[in-house]
């Protein structure tokens, strides 16, 4: 039997287990609510029945499907268990994307409905792997962090047919290694950089490792004076040419340069606002020169938090959590109808109706139907995708609310304010509290699912259990139908998004600007149909222009001589603006 074999709880079907299940719910079970300390244990309360509404379904509403063998079933710590659910990719290039999770002390990946390998782990993951094709061979390869528990915490590394990369694993001092890496080429060698951070007695140090295990330079690791407290972020802030390497501690956000000197007007602190679990996210808002910082916090004063490149709060900025709620909630950025969005969501920890989720436009200002007013809170990942196929986004998220009889909750809500929609709230046993859904195609099939890890919580017991959930969709899996699938936006938890998603580029009445072959090696063709003269700007990565032109026709560009990685192609035609991403070979 192998060692994801050993994890499986196996009492008939698992239909008939999650009956037993239910059924051993004390007969007087109140629905109950969850929050979590800086640390990440659970804690749990009882509440009297919320007002509360169920899944409605109508002909033009969707009806999401468990998908045949799931959910898989696995033991978990009992106190300890994951946040910011699973990571979907395509591991093998079949056009399928795998499942990777870790759980406890094992690293597994599903193939479909089956396991295709799984992997024993010195320490606990807690946090989903990253995934990024290291040297640049051609092989994505999946990186996962351990700690939490006597065991040595570790760096693993493997790549996708689960064979550890050379260097790899790596422990620094049995020291518990925290939050998921974060991926990045920092030198623009092709190769990818990990980054990632420890904790060590009150405090904690960040490391920058390259592709094979060895230190980036002398300057790391760099002590932080508090704990790190966050998946770090990776982007050229300020735009001087060179990436920034951006981290939290629990009473300070920091933002190095390459040699882990804080770049000038950093850390920022203001005395009162910690920092855990919030993951910050690096993006262009404005146009303007230097990029912002989205970011939340808890303590004395919990805030959301918009910062510029010097750490300076943006006019309007920071906004209050309403009644001084604590929040661990990783904000969500995306690009909408041509604006950027900052999603950010509470906690509720009563049975009230409550503002739990927020639709910040860079102003300060919220969008209409905003926020979200309902029992039960969140403080998971909040996805954007098209899922029911109406053209038009819908905000996917958990709750940290179950019910009487233990199940969880995935919500999918318009992002016009209209509502939820029909088929939501999709309840499944265990909670959601802390994960979320990940968006993605297990089978292949060009068709969206939904992929969530939920878990029991049972003070006092020494077992609880983990579990696996794939939903299918009928809504196309489609680049511009997907604006943020996963925790930190991408399976490299780097935390630099370029605004390139927007409902507008699901118009085609709007002038079109079409580019291809994607990936390119030589030559990228460029096709612009609307006949008008248009900017051109191509960025990398993180950010920095590397060519920009006004043009009137344009059959192509040659960016041979670009190195391998990811860019993005900026058209402006008049007062319309199209993003497109290209990978470079």
């Amino acid at each position: 039997m192998d060692q994801a074999s050993k994890l499986f709880i196996l009492i008939g079907k698992r239909s008939v287990l999650l009956f037993c299940l239910i059924l051993n719910q004390p007969a007087n079970a109140q629905w109950r609510v969850a929050s979590s300390d800086t640390m990440g244990p659970i804690n749990v309360r009882q509440i009297s029945t919320p007002n509360y509404k169920d899944a409605a379904h109508s002909r033009s509403g969707i009806e999401p499907r468990l998908r045949k063998g799931y959910p898989k079933i696995f033991l978990t710590h009992p106190a300890l268990k994951n946040f910011r659910n699973v990571t979907v990719e395509d591991l093998d290039d079949d056009g399928a994307d795998e499942i990777i999770l870790g759980v406890a002390d094992q690293l597994m990946v599903y193939k479909q409905d089956e396991i295709w390998w799984s992997k024993p782990l010195s320490g606990l993951a807690r946090f989903p792997a990253a995934v990024g094709d290291l040297e640049n061979d051609g092989i994505l390869d999946i990186v996962i962090l351990t700690g939490f528990n006597e065991d040595p915490g570790m760096v693993y590394a493997f790549n996708a047919r689960g064979v550890d990369k050379p260097g790899f694993p790596k422990s620094f001092g049995d020291r518990w290694m925290i939050s998921s890496p974060a991926l990045a080429d920092l030198d623009n060698d092709a190769h990818l950089e990990i980054i990632c951070s420890d904790l060590e007695m009150g405090m904690g140090q960040v490391y920058v490792l390259k592709a094979d295990g060895t230190p980036f330079n002398d300057q790391w690791p760099v002590t932080l004076p508090n704990v790190p407290a966050v998946t770090p972020s990776i982007g050229d802030v300020d735009q001087d040419g060179t990436p920034d390497i951006l981290i939290n501690s629990t009473r300070e956000i920091f933002l190095f340069d390459l040699e882990g000197f804080p770049k000038p007007g950093w850390p920022f602190s203001n005395g009162q606002t910690k920092f855990s679990f919030q993951s910050p996210i690096i993006t262009d808002l404005d146009g303007h020169p230097g990029l912002e910082i989205i970011a939340a916090g808890h303590g004395d004063l919990p805030l959301f938090l918009l910062l510029d490149q010097k750490g300076d709060p943006l006019e309007n900025w920071p906004k209050a959590v309403p009644d001084k709620q604590w929040t661990f909630h990783p904000p969500t950025v995306i690009n909408y109808r041509n604006q950027a969005l900052i999603l950010t969501g509470r906690p509720i920890t009563s049975n009230q109706e409550k503002p739990m989720l927020f639709a910040w436009r860079p102003d300060g200002t919220q969008l209409p139907g905003f926020p979200i007013v309902k029992a039960g809170g969140l403080e998971g990942v909040i996805s954007v995708a098209d899922i029911d196929d109406d053209l038009e986004p819908e905000i996917i998220f958990p709750s940290n609310m179950v019910d009487s009889l233990g199940n969880g909750f995935i919500h999918a809500y318009e992002l016009d304010g209209s509502g939820e929609i029909d088929g939501f709230p999709l309840k499944m046993y265990g909670w959601t509290f802390l994960n979320g859904a990940t968006i993605g195609d297990v089978d292949g099939n060009g068709k969206m699912d939904l992929i969530i890890l939920t878990y029991t919580e049972n003070p006092g017991s020494e077992r609880d259990s983990a579990f696996l959930y794939v939903y299918e969709l009928d809504a196309p899996m489609q680049t511009d139908r997907v604006w943020w699938p996963t925790y930190k936006g991408n399976n490299l938890r780097n935390g630099f998004i370029e605004g390139e998603k927007s409902t507008a580029t699901l118009n085609t009445s709007r002038p079109v600007i079409k580019i291809f072959p994607n990936p390119v090696h030589e030559f990228l063709n460029i096709k612009n149909d609307s006949k008008v003269s248009f900017d051109l700007e191509i960025r990398n990565m993180y950010g920095v222009s590397i060519y920009s032109r006004s043009l009137f026709t344009c059959s192509g560009l040659t960016v041979e001589h670009l190195p391998a990685g990811i860019y993005f192609l900026h058209a402006k035609i008049q007062k319309d603006e199209r993003l497109f991403r290209f990978l470079k070979l």
